[in-house]
């Protein structure tokens, strides 16, 4: 009979992090499968939109917080730094009143700023100790001030964890804990999974018609809107690509605090007859935008490594992608992707022009996209049955 472990997870993000049935499968995915393996499961958030209660047998406990972080830009990572003591201390005082209810078996730290709560709860109960990554901003060697700001990272990985499971989203995770000497073999460096099925999915033409009445040429993105995501880069694109292929359409899935700076950006340059804002989307409906499109675009800061980016491989899409982070690693340019360095951007209208006029080549950068995620990429099934054997192992 399988032993029942209590898993205490503290983050400082939503199970899902664009609403319902919206966002990270990364997370909700292997949280649903321990709680299938009969455990109990506690996830304590201070994200506001979180909702608290039962879902799908994980437990939601909200973390009170007298005062958050502002969002305003600039200002959230120096309030964060300031607030960081008022994060741990609230985060202990609910963790150890779960605690003494349900005395923990493994105790998960899912974000950085969370790791030092559950590593101090870790020792009060006797508990292994999990961080959990999603991905890293680079830790500068010489810039001080940066590697302040920095702070609850560095804690994070100097803390020392029974088990690391990092995400290989580009951002190298994996090289930073090397050189700072974390055992290689705590260390799991795993790619998010992918539905396999989209490969075989059936393209919406009833949808297609609604956002391109005109058969105009679909270019789509998908991604939280934050900063960081650089969708803005795509929004000064449309302009030019207007000029060089009036039939065009932009289509924006995701949702954030960057949505009317976009907005704005998209009156701004008068290219609102060319640009969609769905608004985020359930899963299942993702697939039906990516199907409609021609392109998917991704110009994220860090690395295009992401589910969306993977999601518009296996549904047969070419990809242009800014060549960040590991990104190569996943794409081969003109091979299973695009790349685009950061001093071709101001061309990336020509660039995306040229790929919409070329059907032939479109179609085998799609067609070898989808054959390399279906022959090497893991399905979600194996991903999470991965994760899942990792806690069972260490809590056993």
């Amino acid at each position: 009979m399988i032993k029942k472990l209590n898993i205490l997870n503290l983050s400082s993000l939503s199970v899902w992090n664009l609403g319902d049935n919206k966002g990270r499968l990364s997370i909700y995915l292997p949280l649903v499968n321990l709680t299938k393996n009969g455990h109990n499961v506690f996830y304590l958030t201070n994200e506001k939109k979180q909702k608290e209660g039962e879902v799908e047998g994980i437990k939601i406990i909200k973390v009170w917080m007298p005062i958050r972080p502002m969002m305003k830009k600039g200002l959230q990572i120096f309030t964060g730094l300031i607030l960081y003591p008022i994060t741990v201390l609230c985060y202990l005082i609910t963790g150890i009143k779960i605690s003494k209810k349900n005395k923990p078996d493994i105790i998960y730290a899912h974000t950085a700023d969370t790791a030092l709560p559950a590593f101090i709860l870790s020792k009060l109960y006797g508990a292994k100790y999990v961080l959990r990554l999603y991905g890293v901003k680079p830790i500068p060697q010489k810039n001080l001030l940066k590697k302040i700001l920095l702070y609850d990272l560095l804690i994070a990985i100097n803390l020392d964890a029974d088990l690391y499971i990092l995400t290989n989203d580009g951002t190298r995770a994996d090289e930073l804990l090397y050189r700072h000497n974390i055992k290689r073999d705590k260390i799991h460096f795993l790619k998010n999974g992918i539905d396999k099925n989209w490969a075989d999915t059936i393209t919406n033409q009833k949808l297609r018609k609604e956002i391109a009445p005109h058969n105009e040429k679909i270019i789509i993105t998908v991604s939280r809107l934050a900063k960081w995501k650089q969708v803005d880069i795509i929004l000064k694109a449309i302009p030019g690509l207007v000029e060089l292929n009036r039939n065009i359409k932009l289509v924006i899935v995701g949702d954030g605090i960057e949505k009317e700076n976009l907005q704005n950006m998209a009156n701004n340059l008068n290219i609102n007859n060319n640009v969609v804002f769905v608004g985020a989307q359930e899963q299942q409906s993702v697939v039906d935008y990516l199907r409609i499109s021609d392109v998917f675009v991704s110009m994220n800061a860090l690395s295009s490594m992401s589910n969306p980016v993977f999601e518009a491989m296996i549904c047969g899409k070419t990809v242009i992608a800014l060549n960040r982070g590991a990104t190569g690693d996943l794409i081969k340019n003109n091979i299973t992707g695009i790349l685009v360095n950061d001093n071709e951007t101001n061309n990336l209208p020509k660039i995306i022009h040229n790929i919409l006029e070329n059907d032939y080549l479109r179609k085998e950068i799609g067609d070898n996209a989808q054959k390399y995620m279906l022959n090497e990429w893991p399905s979600w099934e194996e991903r999470v049955n991965y994760e899942l054997n990792l806690i069972e192992t260490l809590g056993f």
